[in-house]
């Protein structure tokens, strides 16, 4: 499965439109939508009660009225947090509530999972992809929607268990990714590069039929430019609205 978007350079709202708006909120996405973005990136996490939650940090202090970490808090306490300002109250979503907007659009979406494996952690990490996974498949979402994650525990056994059924993304070098057990050239379908200035990264992954994607760093359109001309296929960005724009003026 690829996620090419008609043979240009896609763009996917980091978080949503985090520029903008409070990262990881409904209203975030909601007018990353409206920016024409192609896909949306969130970051899910479980509650202490498994529920699923979006948020990206494993504590809530930086981006909420409260403290202390998601696994730590129920859902319904979590719901009692602020991600927004005194004016702007926002709640911190569920994925639930998200899937079921999101399958209204025509978005893709970028899941990043962020229950990371460790022998404590493991049973969590895994109840974390599979339900995931089950509410893509009751919104019928799969050829929409990517998995990624920092620990390649989490790409690996979503490959072991269901093949190629789902699309994979990592990250290039292979370093950046923690619990490297399988060659990752074996499963993904793209992969983020660090350095991203650096064409034989493109072109490794190029040659092994893995998209090469780049990250929310980029904002110059000078480097834009070498990111495209070096075989980049999508973008991740807090401000999709102004890359969109900059992506235009290459037209």
């Amino acid at each position: 499965m690829k996620l090419t978007f008609n043979d240009r350079m896609a763009v996917a709202a980091h978080r949503g439109d985090s520029y903008n708006y409070y990262e990881n909120t409904m209203t975030a996405f909601k007018m990353a939508e409206k920016t024409g973005c192609d896909m949306i990136e969130i970051d899910v996490h479980l509650s202490l009660d498994e529920e699923l939650i979006i948020i990206h940090d494993h504590r809530v202090d930086r981006t909420t009225n409260g403290c202390g970490e998601v696994a730590s808090l129920t859902l319904k306490e979590l719901k009692s947090l602020n991600a927004g300002d005194t004016a702007n109250h926002e709640e911190i979503p569920t994925f639930d509530e998200f899937i079921k907007w999101v399958s209204e659009t025509s978005l893709t979406v970028n899941i990043e999972i962020k229950e990371y494996w460790s022998e404590k952690n493991e049973a969590r990490c895994i109840l974390c992809i599979e339900k995931v996974l089950e509410l893509v498949e009751r919104y019928n979402l799969r050829d929409r929607v990517v998995i990624n994650s920092f620990d390649a525990f989490v790409l690996e056994y979503v490959y072991k268990k269901y093949g190629k059924k789902y699309a994979l993304h990592g990250f290039y070098p292979y370093k950046e990714m923690m619990n490297v057990s399988l060659n990752p050239d074996e499963y993904l379908d793209c992969a983020c590069i660090f350095d991203n200035e650096n064409k034989a990264f493109y072109d490794y992954l190029i040659e092994r039929n893995i998209e090469p994607w780049v990250g929310a760093s980029i904002t110059q359109k000078s480097k834009l430019d070498i990111c495209l001309k070096y075989g980049a296929k999508l973008i991740t960005t807090n401000n999709p609205s102004d890359i969109i724009g900059k992506l235009r003026e290459n037209k």
